[in-house]
């Protein structure tokens, strides 16, 4: 074997083991918030509970706070890559829906309702997610503003992020009150045939 391939031998290696390790840590640590509060857990007993060492969740995290947020950082990026990819025959709403779904369609339902469950729980991730879609509603503004070729998002653009936040908030917010059996993807198509349906009046 190269020097090369075995360079990239021990490369693939290490990446498995930081995907495994920083998945068991989440796993315990949702176990954990859910079963005594996000407030009450340490990451002391994030570690125990993963079998691993303090060091070993620093060196994947630097807080508990990032541990249950870290999937949030990577969505904006998300967004604008998906969007970029709808064609431009459609209108802004549509390529806005079909971005939404695909992305959705990617979203493990399960982990997504836990965590959803942990943020609604405490007063203090509720407020950091209410700052988080915030930035949100600004990426997609952002995202919408590149898909139609402007140097920055104009009023349409802003809105419209605003308002298809609140469009694919209202799926997430039924799929974690279990009201529905429906995919995300089902119920993020319903809300935005709702808004459409209430223009058409």
């Amino acid at each position: 074997m190269t020097a090369h391939a075995t360079k990239t031998v021990e490369l693939s290696r290490r990446l498995a083991h930081k995907k495994r390790s920083t998945h068991i840590l989440r796993e315990a640590a949702f176990e954990l918030f859910l079963a005594q509060g996000y407030e009450a857990t340490t990451t002391d007993q994030i570690a125990a509970k993963a079998g691993v060492s303090v060091r070993t969740f620093f060196r994947y995290f630097e807080t508990k706070d990032e541990l249950l947020f870290k999937g949030q950082l990577s969505w904006a990026e998300k967004v604008a890559d998906t969007l970029m990819e709808q064609p431009k025959s459609l209108n802004p709403v549509e390529a806005m829906c079909n971005t939404l779904v695909r992305l959705a369609s990617k979203l493990n339902r399960d982990a997504l309702v836990r965590y959803e469950k942990i943020v609604d729980s405490s007063v203090t991730l509720r407020g950091r997610s209410d700052f988080q879609n915030t930035q949100n509603s600004r990426s997609l503004a952002d995202a919408l503003s590149s898909w139609k070729g402007l140097d920055a998002p104009d009023a349409e653009c802003e809105l419209l992020g605003a308002v298809c936040l609140l469009l694919f908030r209202r799926a997430v917010d039924d799929v974690r009150d279990g009201l529905r059996d429906a995919s995300i993807e089902d119920l993020i198509r319903e809300q935005f045939m709702t808004m459409r349906n209430i223009f058409k009046k």
